[in-house]
């Protein structure tokens, strides 16, 4: 047997620990691994030289401005677009992105699932999978099965405002839409903070005439996150739904999430990695440029955050990358309610949580279940993604763990063109992004067309 694509000389991450050695690529799917010696000739090889092979990041929290049909839709042609959003995720390592519902129209019909779904397959550099939604005033009964059956990966929802178009969903709706949720063994992704705190804050800072950054701070604090994710923690049990509590921020809950799940509850938490590394003190010094939601903590929090990494207690680490623009941004600079929440992630996640490997605070192993097996698991993915077996797709990223990288906001691929981290230096780094067996960026560089990247669809 010939191969399409042979890598050899590897050291490739299994489930069982890791072996120097090669894979074997054919149609996009591994066929072979093992000893390079032994394994079948390919009509084109790469030689990696002793790096690291390991699946291809799975990024299952992603926000990509298109479509957004809109009256400011003049404006999101600044933001993120697919084209940019994944060549950023394939210089990442990332080769399978799940795209979050906040588009426009909002992804809570089968028509917008659709029509996002084919705009996507036409520019996208990596593949995708597409979260749907659900907000107050649905028909969950009719809406939620429907969404699913599309092959949706998630479905979100807000417990506090988030655009016009997504008001905070109450807790009798919530329960309403969690008892479908688990009838037809879905997994909801649930954006966790107590409206009534964040809403009575804001009036009393605003009525103060507060716009320094430090506002941002004090209108969404930890016991808002606290509140919500141990109430929404007790609803998902009692209507025994599989949920997901995103971007969590504070170590209370997650140890709220991780008893549950002693308990027998599907119930799992992410975090993001500007929670590992940027803290209250970068929102005071850098404003806009460091708004978020939940917004940045402490730094007893940080460390925190990586003790739990290390020791397994949070599930996936997702970008919630959010590509708003300079001119978005900037306008929080004099007054910090102006700029909207989010940061630009997709590309410097896998970096940036590789120099926790180097710097000794987390292992490769637990860096590669919460980036790639976890998600591909608990996503329906798995083992198609996520894993490198003979049958799964190729989707792969080749890691030099002794590379040096200065990230700035001119190496930025992603349309807004700037990050958080500039001038921040990382060891570790991917090197090779392999999408469905095709090497889509080599050393920086993206190396294929747009519209290389495919739609999947969750396979149970």
């Amino acid at each position: 047997m010939n191969a399409d694509l042979v890598i050899k000389n590897a050291k490739i991450f299994s489930s069982k620990g890791f072996y120097t050695g090669g894979v074997a690529i054919a149609k996009g799917r591994i066929v072979a691994i093992g000893k390079t010696a032994i394994l079948p000739k390919g009509e084109k090889i790469i030689d990696a030289k002793g790096k690291i092979l390991i699946p291809g990041v799975i990024d299952e929290h992603c926000h990509i401005d298109e479509p957004w049909e809109a009256p400011d839709k003049e404006a999101a042609k600044k933001r993120e677009n697919v084209e940019r959003g994944t060549m950023a995720a394939a210089a990442g390592g990332v080769t399978t992105i799940m795209l979050m519902p906040d588009t426009f129209p909002l992804v809570t019909t089968e028509e917008a699932f659709l029509s996002k779904k084919e705009i996507y397959e036409k520019k996208a550099y990596v593949n995708f999978s597409l979260h749907a939604g659900f907000t107050p005033n649905m028909n969950y009964e009719e809406a939620l099965p429907k969404l699913w059956a599309l092959g949706a990966t998630g479905l979100k929802t807000f417990t506090c405002f988030s655009i016009p178009e997504w008001p905070a969903i109450r807790d009798g709706e919530l329960y309403a839409a969690l008892k479908v949720i688990s009838k037809i063994k879905a997994l909801a992704l649930i954006h966790a903070e107590n409206d009534d705190i964040l809403s009575y804050n804001r009036k009393i800072l605003e009525k103060e005439g507060r716009k320094d950054y430090k506002a941002h701070l004090d209108w969404r604090p930890p016991i808002a996150e606290a509140e919500a994710v141990r109430r929404i923690t007790f609803l998902l049990k009692e209507a025994k739904a599989k949920g997901m509590i995103v971007h969590t921020t504070i170590p209370e809950a997650i140890v709220t999430v991780k008893e549950a799940k002693r308990r027998g509850h599907q119930i799992y938490v992410e975090s993001c990695p500007h929670y590992f590394y940027l803290t209250e003190e970068d929102v005071l010094k850098m404003g806009p440029w460091c708004k978020c939601a939940p917004p940045l903590r402490k730094k007893s929090y940080v460390a925190k955050l990586w003790e739990m990494l290390a020791k397994g207690y949070i599930d996936t680490i997702g970008s919630d990358h959010c590509g708003y623009s300079r001119d978005d941004k900037s306008v929080g600079e004099a007054n910090i309610w102006n700029a909207p929440n989010g940061l630009p992630g997709i590309e410097t996640m896998l970096p940036l949580m590789l120099n926790g490997v180097t710097k000794g605070r987390v292992s490769l192993e637990t860096l590669i279940s919460v980036l790639c097996e976890n998600p591909a698991k608990i996503f329906g993915l798995y083992p198609k993604k996520g894993s490198i077996q003979i049958g799964s797709d190729a989707d792969l990223a080749l890691l030099d763990l002794k590379k040096e990288v200065k990230i700035s906001n001119e190496r930025i691929l992603s349309n807004c063109g700037w990050t958080p981290f500039d001038g921040m230096v990382v060891k570790g780094y991917p090197v090779m992004t392999i999408v469905s067996g095709k090497v889509v960026m080599h050393d920086g560089e993206i190396v294929v067309s747009k519209g290389s990247g495919s739609f999947v669809p969750r396979l149970y």
